[in-house]
């Protein structure tokens, strides 16, 4: 994989690249908003046909009410709330975890930076090796994100991940040749379990970034969406008159509903944001020496 990165970084010019980005990220927001405005337009379309059919029913029933629907009409909104309910909280709960790891990973690499103090007359050399790492992390979550649609998945920088790969990997052969096995030191039982505290969390945050609930799931709550728009549009049958109001309310909370859990998936891309929790690794940062 980081093979991968580093012939990217090689073949893709950064002007490129940055052109591939804002239009990834463009295509996000393009994709995002069309399937609010697909889901939105099927509903309503889909109400007008379940009242229609609804009409039919009650003219050939010879009815004016529709004894024994509300069971299957109750069991399918259930269902649909219930799913929305879950995707929705679990979306606000990874939107929580990824502000978490931004302030984890600024603790740790302010404890690493302290603790290479420790290491004696090199330690200046280390630090400096340290900020650069740590410079690299911040230069990545400025840069521009895209997004792959075919993956349907955030897409970073290929030059600055081979970069940070490249720094890390310095910075942790320089560690541990101040610790060699043959040389025990008390500071280095301080020093690389904090270094290797601050690489963790910077995976986790890479980690975080990926983790989303299956297609399968999205596609459950469209269907479901658009089922229950038909049965509530079966049910209005009953009423004397088409209500315009209520068919663009109903439709319309349910559009802005999934098109809100997709902008809380990809905090980074959509009118949800995930930068101006960026300045606690800034400050760390800024307080390194």
């Amino acid at each position: 994989m980081t093979a991968l990165k580093v012939l990217a970084c090689r073949y893709v010019p950064p002007v490129i690249w940055r052109e591939t980005v804002r239009d990834r990220r463009l295509t996000f927001g393009f994709f995002s908003l069309a399937a609010a405005v697909a889901f939105f337009a099927s509903s309503l379309i889909l109400l007008n046909i379940g009242r229609n059919l609804g009409v039919r029913y009650l003219g050939k029933e010879g009815t004016g009410s529709m004894s024994g629907l509300s069971t299957v009409e109750g069991a399918i909104f259930g269902l649909m709330g219930l799913l929305l309910a879950f995707t929705f909280s679990g979306a606000l709960q990874r939107f929580d975890e990824r502000r978490q790891l931004i302030v984890q990973e600024a603790n740790a690499v302010s404890t690493a930076y302290d603790r290479l103090a420790l290491l004696g007359p090199d330690a200046a050399r280390l630090q400096a090796a340290f900020k650069d790492y740590t410079k690299a992390r911040i230069d990545l979550y400025t840069m521009p994100e895209g997004f792959s649609l075919s993956q349907r998945a955030e897409v970073w920088p290929p030059q600055q991940l081979a970069k940070i790969d490249q720094a890390k990997t310095r910075l942790w052969d320089a560690a541990a040749a101040e610790c060699p096995p043959s040389g025990y030191r008390v500071t280095c039982s301080l020093v690389l379990p904090t270094l290797s505290n601050a690489f963790e969390v910077a995976r986790l945050r890479s980690a975080a970034v990926e983790r989303h609930p299956p297609q399968v799931v999205y596609i459950m709550l469209f269907c479901l969406g658009l089922g229950g728009s038909l049965l509530a549009g079966f049910g209005m049958a009953a009423a004397a008159a088409r209500s315009w109001v209520h068919m663009v309310i109903f439709s319309g909370a349910l559009a802005v509903t999934l098109y809100v859990v997709a902008d809380l998936e990809f905090p980074r891309l959509g009118l949800i944001r995930l930068e101006r929790f960026d300045h606690f690794l800034v400050n760390a940062y800024e307080a390194m020496k």
